[in-house]
């Protein structure tokens, strides 16, 4: 029996023990590497914390625990793919859907000058912007076709997984760039022809990033994937662009399968500041109604989430009574002058600190640095830091929301903080949270800037052997939001699985 087992207070332990008593058999693990066979679809992965939200905001004890997955949660992946069915339809209706090239910088870089605005020759004119919108106007796809493309593979292959991840992430990033900017623009015109019309976009925020099944097929090798994307919620001066990779069939009688699903929140500026309006978007048919009722959904719990956020909100009765148990009752884990248990490991002693130059070879069509980029380097420090962590191979599972809150420039000193901010305490698991804040650094003045922080979910390969607990009061607020946005990932893949 471990220490922090017979230090847990009695009343937490007859909550686990009822909460035990109540839940199902329990499943088989999902959670596995590029290197296992899978058991259950990896939607399984995203752990129930109870049986119901309101039953784990009474219950303190089911925020420290995993529990078995209801099984309807396994049926999101095939009504997923029914649903992003969609997107092929729209595939068959948009004729050239085919990226667009000058998504990064113009020309030779030059610091002491601005991004090269475009200007319209002496008697040109510009076919008035769309007023109203389709979803298939927006669609764009990428095939990336590893099985014949030798020097493709090359290009995406990790040194410890047959694909990188990061790679990907910042493929999506394009990809949503390029279908916001077909949405906004007239049929044909490049994307260039936006400086023209006095408008440009930006990612103003991922909403979110889930893997639904394998990467891997299940004897090990890399399928072709299909990347995809299309706009599927707008306002009147922003765009959510809903994205999808996917299997290409390799014969006529095989399917696509989802293999992973996200949300990118693209902002239209004027060139003179401010908002830039975008077309309305029309919907048309049952399933792009679904979608365009789940980015609505979406958007309020957004606005909602942000209200109740840890940084203008105290902790919620629970959540404090969870915190005060934790730090009373446990004296002998934060007793500085005896040893830490082995199965304990303070948030500040799993943190990996990377530094990087920026340089404008990774620079966007504004002369910052690219989003993508930014995701794929802070992936690969979230991937190191959930490896050194969890001591065994890891899977990606989610990635929450993120707000690109400020542009990194060209020339700044890029500042990675990863570290496990959660996983749960009692109880075989698997998966756990890992948060990357990302901040810029002038080098001639010293000036320091937060940018973003990215929030991930990772999946060992083999049970945990240890948890993260919090010291400071700030690692506690981490921890509790972690835990928070746990459980929206759980939500959001309840919110796939109601959709018609």
């Amino acid at each position: 029996m471990s220490s922090v087992w017979r230090s847990t207070p009695a009343l937490l332990r007859r909550q686990l023990a009822h909460a035990q008593a109540e839940q199902a058999p329990r499943l088989p693990c999902s959670c596995f590497s590029s290197s296992t066979q899978p058991r259950l679809p990896i939607a399984s992965t995203s752990r129930s914390i109870s049986s119901s939200s309101k039953q784990a905001d009474a219950n303190p004890s089911t925020l420290l625990t995993e529990h078995s997955v209801p099984q309807r949660e396994n049926e999101a992946v095939t009504r997923i793919t029914s649903l992003m069915k969609l997107g092929e339809r729209l595939a068959s209706q948009a004729g050239d859907f085919s990226m667009p090239a000058k998504l990064r910088g113009i020309g030779v870089y030059d610091k002491d000058r601005k991004a090269p605005v475009v200007e319209l020759e002496e008697g040109e004119q510009l076919p008035p912007l769309p007023q109203v919108r389709r979803m298939g106007d927006s669609y764009v796809q990428m095939d990336l076709l590893f099985s014949k493309d030798e020097s493709l593979r090359e290009q995406y292959v990790g040194g410890l997984s047959k694909v990188r991840m990061g790679r990907l992430m910042e493929d999506f990033d394009s990809l949503a760039g390029a279908a916001a900017y077909r949405y906004v623009l007239p049929d044909g015109a490049d994307i260039s022809t936006a400086h023209k019309y006095g408008f440009y976009l930006v990612t103003a925020a991922v909403d979110r990033m889930d893997l639904l099944r394998p990467l891997m097929n299940p004897d090990g090798t890399v399928p072709d994937l299909r990347l995809s994307g299309h706009v599927s919620y707008a306002t009147s001066s922003s765009i959510e662009v809903f994205l999808r990779m996917s299997t290409i069939p390799s014969s006529a009688t095989e399917e696509s399968s989802t293999i992973l699903l996200g949300r990118f929140a693209m902002a239209c500026r004027s060139a003179q500041g401010g908002k830039h309006p975008v077309p309305k978007l029309v919907v048309d048919g049952p399933e792009e109604a679904a979608i365009w009722s789940m980015g609505r959904e979406m958007r309020e719990g957004k606005k909602m989430r942000s209200q109740k956020s840890l940084q203008k909100t105290p902790p919620t009765a629970e959540e404090a009574a969870m915190l005060h148990e934790l730090f009373i009752q446990r004296a002998e884990v934060y007793d500085r002058k005896t040893a830490t248990p082995a199965d304990v490991v303070m948030m500040s002693d799993t943190r990996v600190n990377s530094a990087q130059l920026m340089h404008p070879q990774e620079r966007n069509v504004h002369n910052k640095v690219f989003g993508g980029y930014l995701m794929r380097l802070a992936y690969e420090t979230a991937y190191s830091t959930a490896c050194l962590f969890s001591r065994s191979a890891v899977t990606f599972v989610a990635l929450d929301e993120l707000q690109f809150a400020q542009p990194v420039e060209i020339g700044s000193l890029l500042l990675l903080d990863s570290k496990v901010t959660f996983s749960p305490l009692l109880g075989e698991h698997h998966s756990f949270h890992v948060s990357v804040e990302a901040a810029t650094c002038d080098l001639y003045s010293g000036e320091k800037k937060v940018t973003n922080v990215f929030h991930y979910t990772f999946a060992a390969d083999k049970p945990l052997q240890r948890y993260v607990l919090p010291r400071t009061y700030r690692q506690a607020m981490q921890w509790l939001d972690a835990q928070r946005r746990r459980r929206v990932g759980i939500e959001v893949r309840q919110a796939y699985d109601q959709a018609p």
